[in-house]
């Protein structure tokens, strides 16, 4: 037994001095420098392309979500809640418009408020959050000026049921909202009692549409969805392009005007 304990012992010697050996540590160095190479390579190029994403979604400028890299994040998180751009079903959704009640059938735009819209869309921005326009842009002091007085004149006609404040939603920009006071219908409820908000560096806006008006907006190719509506927001959340610089400007305007109007008047749910 003396002489089997002896032997092993020795064994076990040789094979822990076998192992500490370097050609050993060499060979894990080398298996180690193999795999972080492997691994750089691999996420190199993923870091690049995240990163270049990221300083594009910067140009759209300060909005929602943090201005920064957790922001980024939380709008790539939100993707898969992205609904379809242009879908209109909604309209005839008789358990979405039974929620909402008899508002929900109610139209505040007439056919010939909203003509067809020449030209192609503008290109929207891919990520979910902010949702702006990248081309066909009307921002600026002028944009910011006329949105700001035609919601004031808005405010001042009912002061009682309506406010001017900065957006909420958005956390920069003016904003038309319902004060607090409002009794809302469901209908109402999801944009923390804002009806219309301006972006500032590109013209665009949100409003709250009733269905019939959001489907008619967005099938003549003044609106899309907002990429959250019908999950953190109302389904008729739209976006409403910017007024384009040029000879149609001041028709666009007026038509742009309207369709704000009819959101108030959803909004407060007004008789049409």
């Amino acid at each position: 037994m003396a002489t089997a304990s002896s032997l092993t012992t020795k064994l076990h010697g040789f094979t822990q001095d076998l192992l500490n050996h370097q050609i050993f540590h060499s060979k894990r160095n080398i298996i180690s420098t193999i795999l972080k190479t492997a691994l750089s390579v691999a996420l190199g190029p993923l870091f690049y392309i995240t990163w270049s994403d990221y300083q594009k979604w910067l140009q759209l400028g300060p909005a929602g979500p943090p201005y920064n890299i957790f922001g980024y994040f939380i709008s790539i998180l939100l993707r898969p809640l992205k609904a379809s751009r242009f879908d209109t079903s909604f309209s005839s959704n008789a358990r979405f418009l039974k929620k909402i009640g008899p508002v929900g059938e109610r139209t505040f735009l007439k056919d010939e408020d909203v003509p067809e819209r020449k030209g192609p869309r503008p290109e929207i921005g891919k990520w979910i959050l902010p949702q702006r326009q990248l081309d066909q842009k009307a921002g600026g002091q002028k944009s910011k000026e006329r949105f700001e007085t035609l919601i004031q004149s808005l405010a001042d006609e009912k002061p009682d049921k309506l406010s001017v404040r900065t957006s909420v939603l958005e956390r920069t920009g003016p904003a038309l909202a319902l004060n607090a006071s409002v009794q809302k219908h469901p209908g109402a409820y999801g944009t923390r009692n804002e009806i219309v908000h301006l972006h500032e560096s590109e013209g665009s806006m949100h409003v709250c549409l009733s269905p019939p008006d959001a489907k008619l907006v967005i099938e003549r190719g003044w609106a899309e969805r907002f990429g959250l509506s019908g999950s953190i927001v109302p389904v008729t959340y739209v976006m409403i392009y910017a007024p384009r610089h040029g000879e149609t400007e001041e028709e666009e305007v007026k038509i742009v005007e309207g369709i704000i109007r009819a959101g108030v008047k959803f909004m407060l749910g007004e008789e049409a």
